[in-house]
C-alpha cells in the first residue's frame, strides 16, 4: 500500500500534506475528550524550531534565498508567518500534516461553481465536512518559549466542538470514497503497481465497507483507527508503512482489520510523542527575539496555561 493510501485510510481527508521548510526536533500531542461537551481539546508542543538549510522548490524562494545557521530564508519567514496570522497547526513528521483553515475555505470557493455529480470523488458530503472543520475546530496559538538550553519551543491548544459530528462525516466519507476506488486498486493489482493491496483485501473492502462503517471511534480518550485488510495485509503495512508510528500508539491485529489505539478509555488525558527531524539550529530564534519578542513567554507560563486549557478551565 502506498503511503498516500494509508494516510487516505487514517486522516480525516481534508487536513493537507505539508512540505515544511520550518521544522522541529519533537512534538507533543495530549488531548482529552470531554464527552459531555462533545468537545475534543488539544495541545501541540513543538519542541526545538529551526529553519532546515535544504535547498530546493520547496526550501527557498529561489536559488538567492539562502538560509544560514543564524537566519531564516525569505520562504521560510513567509510561513512562518502565515502560522502567527491564520493559526494552522501540523502534525508530526512522517504524518506531517496540517489543519489550515484558510486552506479549507479556498477548497469551498474553487469548487462552488463546479455541479456535483452521482459518484464524484468531491461532492457534498465532503463539503459538508469541510464546512465543519471551519466551523467546528479552533486553534489557538500559546505562545513561543525558551527550553533549559535555550532553545526555541511553542505551544497551541486545538478545540473540535460537536467531535460526534466530525467523525460521523469523516466516516461517512472514508466509506464513500473507498467504494468509489475499489475499481481502481483492483487495476494496480491486475497492473502490478508496488505496494498495492492484494486482491482478497480490496473484496474485503468491497464487502464490508459502508458509508457509516466505523473507521474512527472513540470511547473516553481511547481513539481507534480501522483499516479494513487481510492478516497477510496487515502485517506488511505493520512492517513497512506504519513502523514509525508516534509513541503512545499500539497495533493490534484481527482477523478483518488492523486497528491503530490511541489512549485508553478510562484513563486521564492522551499523550503522543514523536522525535520528527534533526539538526537544531538559532535562526528561527532569532527571527523570533527580532520580529515578535512579546510572543516569547516564560515556559512556566506557558505549562499552566496548556494544563488549564486541557482541564476546561479557560
Amino acid at each position: 500500500m502506498k503511503a498516500r493510501k494509508t494516510s487516505f485510510l487514517l486522516i480525516p481527508l481534508f487536513c493537507f500534506i505539508l512540505s515544511s521548510c520550518i521544522e522541529f526536533e519533537s512534538q507533543e500531542l495530549i488531548y482529552d475528550h470531554d464527552e459531555k461537551k462533545d468537545q475534543i481539546r488539544m495541545t501541540l508542543n513543538y519542541k526545538r524550531i529551526f529553519g532546515n538549510l535544504d535547498t530546493g522548490e520547496n526550501s527557498q524562494y529561489g536559488p538567492a534565498d539562502i538560509a544560514t545557521k543564524d537566519n531564516l530564508n525569505q520562504k521560510q519567514i513567509s510561513q512562518f508567518e502565515s502560522v502567527l496570522d491564520e493559526k494552522r497547526a501540523f502534525f508530526f513528521s512522517n504524518w506531517i500534516f496540517e489543519y489550515n483553515q484558510r486552506g479549507l475555505s479556498e477548497m469551498l470557493i474553487k469548487d462552488k461553481d463546479i455541479p456535483v455529480t452521482a459518484g464524484r470523488f468531491f461532492g457534498k458530503p465532503e463539503k459538508e465536512l469541510i464546512r465543519a472543520l471551519i466551523k467546528e475546530v479552533k486553534v489557538e496559538n500559546a505562545g513561543f518559549y525558551q527550553d533549559k538550553k535555550g532553545r526555541l519551543c511553542a505551544a497551541q491548544t486545538i478545540t473540535i466542538s460537536n467531535a460526534s459530528k466530525i467523525i460521523s462525516l469523516t466516516n461517512q466519507i472514508l466509506g464513500r470514497q473507498l467504494k468509489e476506488r475499489i475499481q481502481e486498486m483492483r487495476d494496480e493489482v491486475n497492473n502490478k503497481i508496488p505496494n498495492s493491496f492484494s486482491m482478497e483485501t480490496i473484496d474485503l473492502i468491497d464487502t464490508k465497507v459502508h458509508d457509516d462503517f466505523p473507521f474512527i471511534q472513540i470511547e473516553g480518550n481511547l481513539i481507534t483507527l480501522t483499516m479494513v485488510m487481510t492478516q497477510t495485509d496487515q502485517k506488511r503495512i505493520a512492517k513497512s508503512t506504519l513502523k514509525d508510528l508516534p509513541h503512545g500508539t499500539q497495533i493490534e491485529f484481527q482477523d478483518e482489520a488492523l486497528l491503530i489505539k490511541i489512549g485508553a478509555k478510562h484513563q486521564g488525558f492522551a499523550k503522543l510523542t514523536k522525535q520528527c527531524f534533526e539538526g537544531y539550529l538559532p535562526n528561527a530564534l532569532n527571527h523570533i527575539q527580532e520580529n515578535h519578542k512579546k510572543l516569547l513567554i516564560k515556559p512556566r507560563k506557558i505549562d499552566l496555561m496548556l494544563q488549564n486549557f486541557l482541564s476546561g478551565k479557560n
